[in-house]
């Protein structure tokens, strides 16, 4: 091997220590689910380890890419003015002073709230970035619907929801659990909240009413919209139209009879 080599390796692993290597770590996604009362803040948060006495560290907040808080370890923590209405700057997320103004503290979330966070800490020796999903989570004002009109033997099924977030998957649901249509096609309104529809005819095969479910349901969120309606009916909706037509044609000819 050449000499000059060995030496330039040999300083390398000697100075490896001082040279920064850049770490990505993954973080659970976060799921924010809005309330009508004040809410308490939901704090991001950023951990690392630093070498003895760093000369610096850095610690940048970003959503989507885009800088949103920085703070300069021995200098006050700052939030860029677009966000500033969204951030509690003055949170303390430790008693360590290395980490005292890491954390993100978000509050007065909305649905634009929703977003990729990344946490960016910078030593002279080491950079870190810490990923994070936040999913928020908005039915406060929400409406569901599943209407229901039977003929003969057939049920047409119109399950509706509106004003909701984020994107939902609605599924209607027959009484033996057999999936009869998921439609996950909705619309997006100007203010970012999501309406949509799906609409099934289900056939009956006998007398017994059958029960239908409508789930709405949001990816990475547990819990779902529900509501059930009933194909129950009664008179002759529920009658084969080829008996009723017999019966109604019996009738005829037997007034036509008496009339002659």
């Amino acid at each position: 091997m050449d000499p000059l080599l060995i030496v330039i390796l040999a300083i390398g692993l000697l100075h490896r220590d001082v040279l920064c290597y850049p770490t990505r770590v993954e973080s659970e996604d976060k799921i924010i689910v809005l309330q009508n009362e004040e809410m308490e803040p939901t704090i991001l948060d950023c951990d690392y380890e630093v070498e003895e006495n760093p000369k610096f560290i850095t610690v940048k907040w970003y959503r989507d890419d885009k800088s949103m808080y920085q703070w300069i370890f021995g200098t006050p923590p700052y939030a860029i003015p677009e966000f500033k209405n969204e951030i509690d700057s003055t949170y303390e997320s430790s008693t360590e002073p290395s980490k005292q103004y890491s954390s993100l503290a978000l509050i007065n979330p909305t649905i634009s709230t929703t977003g990729d966070y990344k946490c960016v800490v910078q030593t002279p020796v080491h950079i870190l970035s810490i990923h994070q999903r936040v999913q928020v989570i908005d039915l406060r004002n929400y409406t569901l619907e599943l209407s229901h009109k039977t003929i003969h033997n057939e049920t047409q099924l119109n399950c509706t929801v509106t004003n909701v977030y984020p994107r939902p998957t609605i599924t209607i649901i027959s009484n033996d659990m057999d999936v009869v249509k998921r439609e996950p096609m909705v619309y997006e309104d100007e203010e970012g909240y999501f309406d949509g529809s799906a609409v099934v005819a289900a056939y009956d095969t006998d007398d017994d009413p059958d029960a239908y479910q409508c789930v709405v349901s949001f990816e990475g969120y547990g819990k779902n919209l529900t509501t059930v309606a009933t194909s129950a009916s009664s008179g002759v909706g529920h009658l084969d139209f080829s008996l009723w037509l017999f019966c109604f044609l019996y009738y005829l000819l037997s007034k036509l009879k008496v009339l002659t």
